[in-house]
């Protein structure tokens, strides 16, 4: 019974493993477009109350943009080149601003989309959390998952932008995100349209488009070579021949 019991559990766990396979491959593909900006301080964030240490993102397990190989372009998070690139009238016009809106970041990357536990992409200046060393001016992560309309988590840090005097007790370290102004944002969006998600002193520009990854040729079935049929020599080799008897001789 229990050898039984133990086989059934084996076969439901490789149908487990093989429905999320399929449901990985099953996904559908986008390319994604973000422009992250800072905005100058106004006088509508004077009653802001921004905490001293609002925390940080959850930066465990995190993903990281890289380049695409080049002889497989749907490769899940990799970089696009600038040439495809569709937001540089807007990300220009922001440069424009004079300092009321300072770009901070400007990527686009592909990635396939799923229902449910979406991966937490990493947001800086650098493509990878630098661990161990000095904190970045501008870091976060963004999940993209799809249920009906697409859905948008982005939850960045901007540092040095909440002043505050020196900590009261030299003796006790200041946190590493002590300063820092915290961005949390939620957007539900449809496919192709781009869409903004506003903060007091960030913002955010995002286009997400749907893309259809190739499908792969269809192996064709070789048919074995016709087999040769060979017919087989006459033999050359003389054979002997039955010769008539004698005739009997007369006594």
């Amino acid at each position: 019974m229990k050898l039984l019991q133990s086989f059934i559990a084996i076969l439901l766990s490789c149908y487990a493993l093989t429905c999320a396979a399929q449901a990985a491959d099953a996904a559908p593909w986008y390319d994604i477009e973000l422009i992250l900006f800072k905005q100058g301080s106004s006088g509508n964030e004077s009653t802001e109350n921004w905490p001293e240490d609002p925390g940080s993102p959850d930066w465990a397990n995190t993903v990281s943009l890289h380049s695409a190989p080049a002889d497989d372009p749907f490769q899940p998070y990799t970089l696009l080149p600038k040439s495809s690139w569709r937001l540089n009238a807007e990300y220009n016009a922001l440069q424009r601003t004079r300092g009321e809106m300072e770009p901070l970041f400007h990527q686009a990357w592909r990635q396939p989309v799923t229902t449910r536990n979406a991966e937490a992409i990493y947001l800086g200046p650098t493509f990878q959390h630098p661990d161990g060393s000095p904190p970045a001016p501008f870091e976060g992560v963004i999940k993209i998952s799809v249920n009906r309309y697409l859905h948008v988590d982005l939850d960045l840090l901007l540092r040095g932008a909440n002043e505050l005097p020196p900590p009261a007790s030299p003796e006790l370290l200041p946190s590493p995100n002590r300063g820092s102004i915290r961005f949390v944002g939620k957007r539900r969006m449809r496919s192709g349209e781009l869409h903004y998600i506003d903060h007091p002193r960030m913002g955010a520009l995002i286009l997400i488009s749907r893309i259809e990854p190739p499908k792969p040729e269809p192996v064709q079935a070789v048919e074995p070579a016709p087999t040769a049929i060979t017919t087989p020599e006459p033999d050359s080799t003389p054979k002997a021949t039955d010769k008539p008897l004698p005739p009997a001789s007369a006594n």
